[in-house]
């Protein structure tokens, strides 16, 4: 088509199509999902669009999409230039992880764009940035040298591979000498593709000349002979058919490493990369093993970008440090130590705060923002439909927190220390005794004899007087003893287990909490509190039904206390592990509810094609069997604090903790009882048959 409309255009150029399926293999390479665009372009220049949606299909192809572009109009030399650069690119700051894909940028624009882009931090660890052919040539060929490998080492870049030859070097050798004259030795790197070409044009006109009669040189008869020519340059094999490049184009990976490009591998749209690339890298140091350049064997571990909380309630879980002296960021926590505990060894890694939900961060994880996720991170079914979550290191269940006060009725506490059961089974035992002594007694005691009410009264009277040791009424039979040393000793051991259960009573206030059920608190629409970033809030209105306009989500949790002191909330709804850490906190004064609504735990999050995954779980499974994770509780969350939160009832005595006793003594008195019946039974007997 180009050779139609312009009969006499021959393209030197490789197919730019070619460029784009590169850059898509190398994005697919780091495994990101999102991608930002920056080029410079003039005001009425349309070539953009057409490279912006052939990249956009190559990259839906692999599952990534574009997420923001960036225009630089082609810019002036003015002092407002570093300005406008400014006001572009701090917009990208708060990217996580993002991968930079510069598809224009002119010489006159690289040094202000490096400037800026450095001074605004866009070069970092995490940032992946990878540079088409030309603004990848011009940024190497017009920006100072030392900035470039202070700045720029391991920005990754490509240009066309151009085949070694005797040609090929010596051209380099007399180029070079000619660059460093005018530019000097501190940077050392090949020369564009623009100069091979340009070179190769002017050997292709050269030969085609060459094979033409000196004296009948016309236009169309050296358009047949350019079309004809076949030569080995600068820039690979020269052929053409229909006015384009037969062969197709192979680029050259590159990295800038310190003071020169380093060649990685080759690349051709039949066959990809020569060598197996990367699966990601996430830091600007470059990752590939085999150089061309320092032709040696390296092995290089990708770093894992993880995503974490910014901030989580009570600073219990993940928490950020700044050192003093560095100012670098440290970051623990019981989730970090869970995770340092359980990753593999020689796992390189490092922690990237995020700002927002948790749902977000989930979603960073799927969509290869980040390669996992650690913290307080709930297991939920439909998380789990798009991320692989690892086993859980901690239980998880909603916990209602309302006030709890102090129980103003007391007045019949002195009932409390037994049970309903135990003070029966204590009346039964009593009265038993009772009778017991009084058919023991009667026959041969004057103080049990009378009338019917005067031997009640002497009976009950010396009952209960024996609780207190202070009956006076004499003992006549030896059966009798028995079986009072054995109330005796039942008294004992019960006055004593009473005596102590009420002091504990009286001593220590029972809190009783204000609300006991969640179906209270719906009925009378009270406000309730929960984590505004956490799932709690949704879960409360789509699943518990309460109404969202009592529904009130909190970001502050060292507020929590206040937000119950001031009235505007009467309960809170929590996590299990926040739970035990608000106790921890608050120590007096609350109560908690659970209605068995259990969540899958804490889990850490990759990816669904992650291997990682079950390699934590099992770790995880092994630091549960052996008992650390539990220290790692003990650790973050004190138990003596939040034990004098519980508003559970002091446990009362029951039967089942003196059933023995009370047989024992039931025994003996019956035993001393049928003894003393044998003994009337005989008596009786021989009396009978003495009256015979």
């Amino acid at each position: 088509m180009v050779q139609t409309m312009w009969p006499s255009l021959f393209r030197m150029s490789s197919d730019v199509s070619d460029q784009i399926r590169c850059i898509a293999d190398i994005v697919s390479s780091y495994n990101r999902r999102r991608v930002t665009i920056i080029y410079e372009a003039e005001a009425y220049d349309n070539i953009y669009s057409e490279l912006l949606n052939s990249l956009s299909e190559e990259l839906d192809k692999i599952g990534s999409k574009i997420e923001d572009q960036v225009i630089l109009r082609a810019l002036s030399p003015s002092a407002s230039v570093e300005k406008f650069l400014e006001e572009k690119l701090v917009k990208l700051k708060c990217k996580a992880s993002p991968i930079f894909i510069v598809l224009g940028l002119s010489s006159r624009a690289s040094g202000h764009f490096l400037k800026e882009a450095r001074k605004i931090g866009l070069f970092n660890r995490n940032s992946i940035w990878i540079f088409a052919e030309k603004p990848f040539d011009n940024l190497l060929a017009s920006v100072e040298h030392s900035i470039i490998s202070t700045t720029m080492e391991g920005t990754i870049g490509f240009v066309t591979y151009r085949p070694e030859n005797h040609a090929s070097r010596d051209f380099k050798i007399k180029f070079l000498n000619k660059f460093h004259q005018k530019h000097g030795e501190t940077f050392n790197f090949e020369q564009s593709i623009d100069v091979s070409r340009a070179y190769d044009s002017l050997m292709t006109v050269k030969k085609a000349i060459g094979a033409l009669p000196t004296n009948d040189i016309t236009p169309e008869l050296l358009l047949d002979r350019i079309s004809s020519v076949r030569l080995i340059g600068l820039s690979g094999v020269i052929q053409f058919e229909k006015g384009q490049l037969t062969g197709q184009a192979k680029f050259q990976i590159v990295s800038v490493d310190g003071n020169e490009s380093r060649a990685l591998q080759l690349w051709s749209p039949n066959f990809g990369f020569s060598k197996s690339f990367p699966q990601k890298q996430s830091q600007r140091t470059s990752a590939y093993a085999n150089s061309d350049t320092l032709k040696t064997h390296r092995k290089y571990i990708p770093q894992m970008v993880i995503g974490i909380p910014r901030t989580t309630p009570f600073g219990k879980f993940v928490k950020e440090q700044i050192d003093d002296v560095t100012g670098k960021a440290t970051y623990i926590g019981f989730c970090i130590d869970v995770f340092e505990k359980a990753h593999p060894h020689g796992l390189n890694y490092t922690f990237l705060p995020h700002e927002g939900t948790y749902e977000d961060l989930v979603n960073k994880v799927h969509d290869k923002t980040y390669d996992a996720a650690v913290g307080d991170i709930t297991i939920l079914a439909n998380r789990s439909q798009y991320v692989k979550f690892t086993q859980p290191f901690i239980e998880s269940e909603l916990s209602m927190i309302v006030p709890a006060k102090p129980d103003s009725d007391r007045a019949l506490i002195f009932m409390k220390p037994f049970t309903p059961i135990m003070w029966v089974a204590s009346g039964g035992i009593l009265i038993y005794t009772m009778l017991v002594v009084w058919f023991l007694e009667h026959p041969t005691n004057p103080a049990f004899r009378g009338s019917w009410p005067n031997q009640l009264s002497t009976v009950l009277w010396f009952t209960f007087s024996s609780l207190f040791y202070a009956h006076r009424e004499r003992i006549n039979h030896n059966f009798t003893r028995i079986v009072l040393v054995n109330w005796f000793f039942v008294t004992l051991i019960s006055t004593q287990s009473y005596t102590a259960s009420l002091t504990t009573m009286l001593t220590l206030q029972e809190l009783k909490p204000t609300v006991t059920t969640m179906e209270r608190l719906r009925i009378s629409k009270a406000r309730v509190g929960c984590d505004a970033v956490s799932f709690v809030c949704d879960y409360l209105k789509n699943t518990l039904n309460f109404s969202k306009d009592i529904i009130i989500g909190l970001r502050n949790s060292s507020r929590y206390g206040d937000q119950f002191t001031s009235g505007n909330i009467a309960a809170l709804f929590l996590e299990s592990p926040y739970e035990r850490a608000f106790l921890a906190k608050y120590c007096y004064g609350y109560a908690v509810t659970h209605e068995n609504y259990r969540f899958g735990g804490f889990g850490f999050v990759f990816p669904k094609d992650s291997s990682l995954a079950a390699k934590f779980s099992e770790a995880i499974l092994r630091l549960s069997e052996s008992g650390e994770i539990k220290r790692l509780e003990n650790k973050w969350f004190r138990r003596k604090c939040a034990m004098r939160n519980d508003a559970s009832e002091i446990p009362r005595l029951g039967l089942d903790s003196f059933w023995g006793l009370y047989a024992f003594t039931i025994t003996i008195s019956t035993a001393c009882l049928l003894v003393v019946i044998c003994q009337l039974l005989y008596t009786y007997r021989y009396m009978v048959l003495r009256s015979r």
